[in-house]
């Protein structure tokens, strides 16, 4: 069969399936009898590209409009706390309120949008942060390391929280780092753990290792969406020292060296051996 007979005869097929004078499945049949695949697969895939697009321009809309408000809200803040005519009182009122919006928005957004209610919830995780700065600078407070601590670590647990509610493992995760951050800040001041053995290093950071891992397993089995966050947690405590060894630069004996190996190399093989388990459950904390 000539280019030509088949062009005519594809076309006569698609007229078909347009006007549903036979079925579509024998339609596509034919099609790809016809023109082996080819059309057919061809406009499957301008449909697809086209779906796509849709989608692409879609979550470019929702984005736009997110940035908008924000830049907005930003402003709105910017003038509300720098306006001296405004009495303390009212700032405060309006730190709140720009600290709700963004709440109630990823609430509204949750199941419909997802790009829309993580922007809408760092916006509003990072209003806390905010709202914690300014209590500080109010008080005067930000030069007294205590009170400063104190306050960012609400504002972490409020991440923490934050994302166990509005199920985002991101903005948990950065709650936990940051509050480990904080402890591990809390050993180097108080506990001057700088000048304990490495043994007894390893002993300070086992607390949290195990209180993250305990939370692991407890909200793992209750199917807590952010279980495998306190499971990351619990083993990033576990290399707490060497750590804190890197980030200061200080040089590993032999030893230590071995003792950071075997950790890896016994984490390495539970993972391995356990992969299809730990697969299954954070498969099932997802749902």
């Amino acid at each position: 069969m000539n280019p030509e007979q088949k062009k005519l005869i594809i076309g006569e097929i698609k007229k078909w399936r347009e006007s549903r004078l036979i079925p579509t499945e024998y339609c596509d049949f034919l099609m790809n009898l016809y023109a082996e695949g080819d059309a057919f697969s061809h406009d499957q895939q301008a449909g697809s590209k086209a779906k796509s697009n849709w989608k692409a321009s879609a979550n470019g809309g929702v984005l736009g409009k997110v940035l908008l408000v924000i830049t907005g809200l930003l402003l709105f803040l910017i003038f509300a706390l720098n306006f001296t005519l405004f009495p303390e009182p009212m700032q405060i009122a309006v730190l709140l309120l720009g600290t709700a919006i963004p709440f109630l928005m990823a609430y509204r957004k949750r199941g419909k949008s997802s790009l829309a209610q993580t922007v809408w919830l760092f916006v509003a995780v990072v209003m806390v942060a905010l709202v914690g700065y300014y209590y500080l600078s109010t008080d005067g407070l930000l030069a007294d390391r205590g009170a400063l601590s104190g306050t960012m670590a609400v504002v972490f647990l409020v991440w923490l929280l934050a994302g166990a509610v509005f199920r985002s493992r991101l903005v948990s995760g950065i709650g936990t780092l940051g509050l480990l951050l904080l402890y591990a800040n809390f050993l180097e001041i108080v506990a001057q753990v700088g000048t304990s053995s490495y043994g007894v290093q390893h002993f300070y950071f086992m607390i949290p290792a195990f209180l993250a891992l305990f939370f692991a397993a407890v909200l793992g089995r209750y199917r807590v969406y952010i279980a495998p966050v306190f499971l990351g947690g619990g083993l990033l405590a576990l290399f707490g020292p060497d750590l804190r060894m890197l980030v200061f630069g200080l040089s590993m004996d032999l030893f230590m060296q071995i003792l950071v190996f075997l950790k890896l190399a016994v984490l390495i093989t539970l993972f391995i051996v356990y992969h299809p388990g730990i697969k299954k459950w954070v498969g099932q904390v997802s749902q």
